[in-house]
């Protein structure tokens, strides 16, 4: 099992489309080769134009996804396969403007709700960090990732009943 801690930043309208909800892909027979056995899944990519190429190809399968919009880190999940979808079906099929070749389906979603400070506190990040795409460096993750994941579902729970 790998120990890499993902950044991720959403566009909250695709981001819903296709991980907060799975896509049913039963109803697409022409799905690319590594999703071909796959009924439903709930996919996510690193956009060709960010220069993040390098970020992806550390991608591993089991490693952590925390994924955030404006200031708020809105959920986690497991990087489950990741593949180059060359013909960009995945993003023309499901995403508005976000044309991409590096996708990965994501697995134990969790929904959180969690202000950038929380997380940045975890990473040893200044409270106003605000990275990009990026996987968090090995001497930032100090914790298991399980641990990780269980700390952020309980400040969401605990702050939920606020």
């Amino acid at each position: 099992m790998s120990d890499n801690v993902f950044l991720v930043p959403v566009d909250p309208e695709n981001f819903d489309r296709t991980v907060r909800s799975a896509v049913d892909l039963s109803e697409y027979p022409d799905r690319p080769e590594p999703l071909a056995d796959v009924e439903e899944a709930r996919l996510w990519a690193v956009d060709d134009d960010s220069g993040n190429g390098s970020t992806f190809d550390r991608m591993e399968s089991g490693d952590l996804l925390l994924f955030y919009h404006d200031g708020e880190y809105v959920a986690t999940g497991r990087i489950g396969e990741t593949f180059a979808d060359e013909d960009r079906w995945v993003s023309g099929t499901f995403w508005t403007a976000f044309p991409t070749t590096r996708v990965y389906t994501v697995e134990s979603f969790t929904p959180v709700s969690v202000p950038k400070r929380g997380v940045n506190r975890i990473f040893d990040y200044s409270a106003s960090y605000t990275p990009g795409f990026m996987r968090v460096a090995d001497g930032r993750v100090t914790r298991d990732l399980s641990t990780i994941e269980t700390a952020l579902d309980a400040y969401t729970k605990r702050n939920a009943e606020a």
